[in-house]
């Protein structure tokens, strides 16, 4: 059975519709970008990694082509990021201590 009073006041929340695709391109491209920072997080930590003063002078002598190989890529594709970054105006600075 229905009551004739009036219905208790209830507070509505309204919520902002998506903008349409470009909101979602817009979402899309924010976690390239979040990806793209991990990404050269995990490649620095990969980096850090990497210690080849243990290595004897046989086996640094065996595996130097490739090591330079690969060196000489992972410098490359950090000029190219870096620089541009320094084309934007902006300038790579190592991050204050803490």
């Amino acid at each position: 059975m229905r009551s004739n009073a009036a219905p208790a006041p209830t507070s509505r929340v309204v919520r902002a519709l998506p903008a349409g695709p470009r909101d979602t391109l817009d979402r899309l491209r924010i976690r390239d970008r979040i990806e793209s920072i991990a990404r050269l997080r995990a490649a620095a930590r990969a980096l850090g990694d990497v210690d080849v003063s243990g290595w004897d002078d046989d086996t640094l002598n065996d595996h130097l082509e490739d090591l330079s190989q690969v060196l000489c890529a992972l410098d490359a594709e950090l000029s190219r990021v870096a620089d541009s970054v320094r084309a934007r105006g902006f300038r790579v600075s190592e991050p204050k201590a803490a």
